[in-house]
């Protein structure tokens, strides 16, 4: 009788969200991400804990699950895995942060003024500038230069960084090549050498020892087919509902029209019609 051990493993990518949750919330792996976060977008996760990352709107059809929520004091940062991102995940993506930033923890009249960052991981060369690996982005007012500093986005290129191996001395960039490695054996190549980057392989083979992960994770495979096959035929209904959440998220915190439209494409109209709709 064949060994279990001996049975091939199946490869678990990194991009992954049902891998994201599991090795980012495993205390001894989310090192990974932290070096990663710390690096390309100088924010500092030390003292941060995991929040409840359902946004509940009181409309089960349209709530949603983050894929990680982090709040430190009033402070919240969002993070996203998108291996598959597209101008609708990225739309869809500045909805959870609106609404986290939105929703301003009201305590009677009071409102409580809170800094909110998305940090999306991005598999694709989807961006303004191919060369770039990190891009920022803010709230600001062209004509008076003014700048809304407590919601913030970092979009994190994985594709930018080809072919590296650990030198000794490019850990970071050791660990973003890995994020997009087909293989087992590729991540190994990658690593060359690094303990880190290594315990992080074998904690991935490990996985296939976890039936309910194993399930979990090949349930999101089939998920994501069922996704791109509906967006086929819903694609432009279901992005332009989105545009119009977020609008509504911005104009209840107070964001100007001008800049709504740069964040959302609505027409100024469409802006002005959903003003009197909240107003009434």
């Amino acid at each position: 009788m064949q060994k279990e051990e001996n049975k091939e493993k199946e490869f678990f990518t990194l991009l992954s969200d049902t891998t994201f949750k599991r090795m980012f919330k495993d205390e001894d792996s989310r090192f990974f991400y932290e070096k990663l976060i710390k690096y390309y977008s100088k924010l500092d996760l030390e003292g941060y804990e995991l929040y409840d990352n359902e946004i509940n709107s009181g409309n089960v059809a349209r709530d949603y699950r983050l894929d990680i929520l982090l709040k430190k004091d009033r402070d919240f940062i969002i993070i996203e895995m998108n291996k598959d991102v597209s101008e609708r995940v990225l739309i869809k993506n500045r909805m959870y942060l609106f609404s986290i930033a939105g929703g301003g923890l009201e305590k009677g009249e009071d409102f409580v003024k809170m800094k909110t960052v998305l940090i999306n991981f991005n598999n694709s060369l989807y961006k303004i500038n191919p060369d770039a690996i990190n891009v920022d982005y803010t709230l600001r007012n062209e004509k008076y230069n003014d700048v809304i500093d407590d919601i913030k986005i970092h979009n994190i290129y994985l594709e930018s960084l080809q072919n590296v191996r650990y030198n000794g001395s490019n850990e970071e960039e050791t660990f973003m090549a890995m994020m997009v490695a087909d293989s087992y054996e590729e991540m190994r190549g990658i690593a060359n050498g690094c303990e880190e980057a290594l315990y992080i392989v074998d904690k991935l083979e490990r996985l296939n020892e976890d039936d309910k992960f194993r399930t979990d994770y090949n349930v999101e495979l089939v998920r994501r087919k069922e996704i791109n096959s509906a967006r086929l035929d819903g694609y432009d209904a279901g992005a332009k509902a989105e545009k119009i959440s977020i609008a509504k998220n911005l104009l209840n915190i107070g964001t100007s029209k001008e800049d709504i439209i740069k964040v959302t494409g609505l027409s100024e109209e469409e802006i002005n019609n959903l003003i009197e709709e909240l107003n009434s």
